[in-house]
């Protein structure tokens, strides 16, 4: 579906168009050749002082008053980071910048001096302030404040924080937002999708990641108003403009793409495109516009690119672009003539899994954007308590999103580690991307609110499954296959597999094309070994440690091609009698025999139950990868002369 949204976007004429207009109002600028940044500099001789109001210091805290806020002051110079606090209503305020970056590793902290008083930061945000200290060249004057939550916000008291929360949007929408990913030459966390990167230059460049990224952001940046990525047969000629560089650009794209700021919640309503952020990677600056646009190209050119963290967090951009411009324009989807519950359902479903230090902020974090695209006062539901634990948060949402909306997508979670409450009550750290609602069902919640009342029919219980396993148990490497993952293999060949192509009368080769066929879009079919070769060899691996041979005809392709077979076989599957293969959406959802297939009125997909007296336990979402529930799929026709049946999930 992605590759398919991008295929259109981009042989768009309107597109292209749009995209050209819509930048003119962007400043163009040059990169100025600079010292490393992490050279220190003077303030700048040229600026010239001016008289302002005398501001007493924000520092210790005072309470603020309702349209109140602190602004922070970098002081110029050298050795430990100062700053200057102010308080001030905030329609007072001319110009400042809203930082948008991830706090990261709280256990590491460093010092700066808050009105010459020893405060704690975390080193990420250090490097941001000592970074804009130097002042880049686009990025103001010394005395130009700057609003960053973890400072402005007094983080010990929990009533201010609630109080500040809804208020953020509207702080952003005041400033110039500035989004810091880290510096030049910060790494990507590790885990599968980093190992998936490796390799994915044909070559190596000789040019130093400093400057990869200086040209990357200059050329995006000039994208559209000095030259175009495709021509007039939309044909794509990105490479040509890079030139020898080129290489080392996709590799700077995909770094930045798994930046931990594409994954925190926060920085989505801090980044909405109306307010044209700019990003830095250390001193180098790009619109974040203009990086989505170039993005689009290069993920259809280089797909490997989708697997990248960053990537899921850019299709949501686009999709809350796509709602603010409703707003505006007053088109079929404008948020404004939906309720407010709708409005975070949708928001919900664009955003997917995110990541927060508070678990209670998956949800406060989109409340400011809720704001934003619905104008009016939030639900008393709805309004941010930091005094009451995530579980029973999570379950107050659910509970107010269910009986306003019905959308049963929001059952659709990766994992749920939630205790202590009903089993239906999603947990939105683990939030699936969904596009389409599944509204309209029919559904009412006990007054005691742990019983939830919907209808559907039963399909029975399962013909064969096999359990989910961790992936990085599994993971192949460029030295081995371990014996985990053969085994793996061929236990789902053995209990899933072979016997669906048995009972739909195929090959299991068929089989195997047909449940891999969405991986394909992203990995090339073609190379070196099939997919299906890669399956067989795998499967049928006698030994741990690859030969010599092996790891040289181990190409780029047959690697992504292991990886991914790895990961999408990983999750739990069921085969129901007649040949149709389930996956199960829940990586951890503990499958047992008897447990039961279920097709919820107004759903789009099917869910697993497992009995409890004369009701059910969710266990989670399912998805038809094959068979002929796949071929016919869950509409109209689906529920000709189907047995529906009330069911109540604890």
């Amino acid at each position: 579906m992605l590759i398919d949204s991008l295929t259109r976007h981009l042989g768009s004429k309107y597109w292209k168009s749009r995209s050209s207009s819509q930048r003119e109002d962007h400043e163009d600028h040059e990169q100025d050749e600079e010292v490393e940044g992490d050279e220190d500099e003077g303030e700048d001789e040229d600026f010239e002082d001016y008289e302002e109001p005398y501001r007493a210091p924000a520092y210790p805290y005072r309470p603020l008053g309702e349209t109140e806020v602190r602004l922070l002051r970098i002081v110029p110079g050298t050795g430990t980071v100062e700053c200057l606090l102010h308080q001030m209503p905030l329609a007072e305020v001319k110009f400042f910048y809203a930082l948008s970056y991830v706090w990261g590793d709280t256990s590491h902290m460093q010092t700066i001096m808050l009105e010459g008083q020893p405060f704690l930061v975390t080193r990420n945000l250090y490097q941001v302030l000592h970074q804009f200290r130097q002042r880049p060249y686009d990025l103001g004057y010394p005395k130009d404040y700057f609003w960053v939550d973890a400072i402005c916000i007094n983080q010990d008291d929990l009533d201010e924080r609630s109080c500040q929360i809804p208020r953020m949007m509207d702080i952003y929408h005041a400033g110039h937002v500035v989004i810091w990913l880290g510096h030049v030459k910060e790494s990507p966390a590790d885990g599968p999708s980093k190992k998936s990167l490796r390799k994915a230059r044909s070559s190596r460049s000789r040019i130093s990641t400093d400057e990869a990224i200086r040209i990357f952001f200059k050329k995006t940046e000039s994208m559209w108003s000095d030259w175009e990525p495709v021509d007039d047969d939309d044909n794509v000629i990105i490479k040509e403009e890079f030139g020898d560089s080129y290489d080392a650009i996709i590799q700077i794209a995909a770094n930045i793409l798994q930046r931990p700021w594409f994954q925190r919640v926060w920085t989505i309503q801090e980044a909405c495109l109306d307010a044209y952020p700019n990003i830095y990677v250390g001193r180098h600056s790009v619109h974040l516009a203009k990086l989505i646009d170039i993005w689009k190209i290069l993920a259809l050119e280089h797909r490997f690119l989708l697997l990248c963290s960053g990537s899921a967090r850019m299709v949501a951009l686009n999709r809350l672009d796509r709602l603010y411009r409703s707003s505006l324009f007053d088109w079929d989807d404008n948020p404004s003539k939906l309720e407010m519950a709708e409005v975070l359902a949708v928001l919900l479903r664009t955003t997917g899994k995110k990541s927060s230090t508070d678990p209670r902020d998956q949800l406060y974090g989109l409340l400011g954007l809720v704001k934003h695209l619905k104008e009016g006062e939030l639900p008393e539901e709805l309004a941010p308590d930091y005094r009451l634990s995530y579980e029973y948060v999570y379950w107050n949402y659910a509970t107010f999103l269910f009986q306003s909306v019905g959308d049963l997508g929001l059952l659709d979670c990766g994992r749920n580690e939630l205790q202590h409450v009903p089993s239906w009550v999603p947990d939105f750290r683990y939030l699936s991307h969904r596009s389409d609602p599944s509204q309209g069902a029919s559904i009412r919640i006990s007054s005691n609110r742990r019983f939830l009342y919907l209808q559907g029919c039963m399909l029975g219980t399962f013909h064969g499954f096999i359990p989910s396993c961790v992936s990085k148990d599994i993971w192949p490497t460029a030295k081995a296959v371990p014996s985990g993952l053969s085994t793996r293999l061929r236990e789902f060949e053995e209990k899933v597999l072979k016997p669906s192509a048995d009972i739909r009368g195929i090959t299991v080769e068929e089989a195997f094309n047909d449940l891999i066929k969405n991986v394909s879009r992203i990995v090339d079919a073609e190379g070196a070994e099939s997919f299906y070769e890669v399956y067989r060899r795998l499967s049928k691996s006698s030994r741990s440690k690859r030969s010599w041979y092996t790891k040289r005809k181990r190409t780029t392709n047959v690697r992504l091609k292991e990886e991914a077979i790895t990961d999408q076989l990983s999750f739990p599957f069921l085969l129901l009698s007649d040949g149709t293969i389930l996956g199960v959406r829940r990586e951890d959802a503990e499958v047992k025999i008897g447990d039961l297939i279920c097709v919820f009125k107004s759903a789009t997909d099917p869910s697993l139950l497992r009995t409890s007296g004369e009701s059910y336990k969710f266990l989670g979402h399912c998805e038809a990868k094959i068979g002929p529930l796949k071929q016919q799929g869950i509409n109209d026709d689906f529920w000709v002369d189907r047995d529906i049946q009330d069911i109540t999930l604890i």
